[in-house]
């Protein structure tokens, strides 16, 4: 068996081979391992915006209720094993050797057959599932990486639901140009009588996926602003009323509020079509929603002065983290700390995001794709009047932290990209040892999770 040293060399090593996009590969992969996923529970999620947020408040609604919640998470953030969690626990080293010595096998099998060499992605999802067997996990969320259609995880074949977060432009070169391009690509982890629940749309949209749905035969239920009334949303969090019952969430941002209804609709659709299953309470649910955390999402991780991270790395992303500028930073002298990847519309991040800041310090993310810190200057060169590079994001955060000490009401705001965080966001996590297990590499660098 490999010590975790030798398995994290082999995944870094399968790593430099890409991505490639189809399902031949993982379901060869999972045929030889006995097909670990045709005896799990799974809700299945794609999406451009939102699938962790739904289901870090699906994963506490459940856990509320007394179930063993196994859950598969792309990008890691902090930690690379963060990406396989059972009721909010991470993998240990030991395990994850073990299974993936188990996987190894079969790869090296496949290659002397002749056949593809699994990618990283697809020697991941085939370790998560055989981790959830192993530990016998009542119910998997199941997040996709990129798309739906192609992605790896679409190897699960009869989900007990399948949920679509929000949809907007990201990874146009493989997913399309336009939303209901995404959207189609997006829509193909649904399944033929398989309940479908999905975050709000626009009539164009909603037409379409309504459509696929009433053609596949799939109960579904869209989230319903009509049915909503928030009651507060500030900085200490959100407290709203949504089909006559009051919820509370702590996570940050309205649009969290609407991430948790579409984990509220997942739940209600996992009672009404699984009750043999599943028995959620009302109690369930509005504990699990103000109990749930999600990092690097609209996060405070500093008080004085106080500092944000946001994942935000797409349009969808930079928009929401407007609002919540407007919303809540209304008045404060905002330093940005910024790293991006070069594939990203970074032009238009800065057109967003611009106008609410004069002050913002670059950084080169340690990634393959990472925009050099000098290519982002140049671009916000004239929009944003101070300008300063970084050599890390520790670095960078220090720089920000002393120009904000000049001001009187500071704050540093932290976004881009999720793949610089994870060194920011340890403190925060000090509560979890596990979460702060890091072997040195870079993995929050996208395989099939391009972020």
């Amino acid at each position: 068996m490999m010590t975790y040293e030798e398995a994290s060399a082999y995944i870094t090593k399968t790593d430099q081979r890409g991505s490639i996009y189809g399902l031949d590969t993982i379901r060869e992969l999972l045929n030889r391992l006995g097909n670990p996923q045709e005896c799990l529970k799974i809700v299945h999620i794609a999406g451009t915006n939102g699938k962790g947020s739904v289901f870090a408040f699906l994963d506490a609604i459940l856990e509320d209720a007394g179930y063993t919640v196994g859950r598969y998470i792309s990008p890691a953030v902090v930690t690379y094993l963060e990406r396989f969690q059972l009721n909010g626990k991470l993998m240990t080293q030991p395990e994850f050797a073990e299974l993936l010595s188990t996987v190894r096998q079969v790869c090296e099998d496949m290659i002397e057959d002749g056949l593809a060499s699994p990618t990283s992605f697809e020697i991941e999802t085939a370790v998560a599932f055989l981790y959830f067997l192993k530990n016998k996990a009542d119910v998997v969320l199941l997040e996709t990486g990129m798309g739906g259609r192609l992605d790896a995880t679409n190897v699960a074949a009869a989900p007990l639901c399948t949920v679509l977060s929000s949809i907007s432009l990201d990874h146009m070169q493989f997913l399309g140009n336009d939303c209901s391009s995404i959207l189609k690509e997006k829509m193909g982890i649904m399944r033929n009588g398989v309940p479908c629940t999905a975050y709000c749309m626009d009539a164009e949209l909603k037409d379409e996926w309504i459509e696929k749905c009433e053609k596949m035969n799939c109960p579904h239920e869209m989230v319903s602003y009509e049915s909503l009334n928030v009651k507060k949303c500030t900085l200490e969090g959100s407290e709203f009323v949504y089909k006559g019952e009051t919820y509370q969430v702590r996570m940050l941002g309205e649009y969290q509020i609407y991430n948790s209804l579409l984990a509220i609709e997942t739940a209600k659709m996992l009672n009404r079509y699984h009750s043999d299953l599943f028995d959620l309470k009302y109690v369930n649910i509005y504990q699990g929603l103000k109990k749930a955390v999600w990092h690097g999402r609209f996060e405070k991780i500093e008080a004085n002065p106080p500092v944000y991270v946001d994942g935000a790395h797409n349009e969808g992303g930079w928009n929401s983290l407007r609002d919540n500028i407007c919303r809540y930073l209304k008045g404060y002298q905002i330093i940005y700390l910024c790293g991006v990847l070069k594939d990203k519309e970074y032009h238009k991040m800065i057109e967003i995001l611009a106008p609410y800041s004069d002050t913002m310090v670059a950084i080169t993310p340690k990634n393959s794709r990472a925009l050099p810190k000098e290519q982002l200057i140049r671009a916000a060169k004239g929009k944003i009047k101070n300008l300063i590079p970084a050599d890390s994001a520790e670095a960078g955060k220090k720089i920000a932290m002393e120009i904000a000490m000049q001001y009187t009401r500071p704050v540093v705001l932290v976004f881009g990209s999720l793949s610089f965080m994870g060194p920011l966001l340890r403190p925060a996590s000090a509560g979890n040892e596990q979460a702060v297990i890091t072997d040195g590499r870079e993995y929050a660098d996208g395989r099939n999770d391009k972020n």
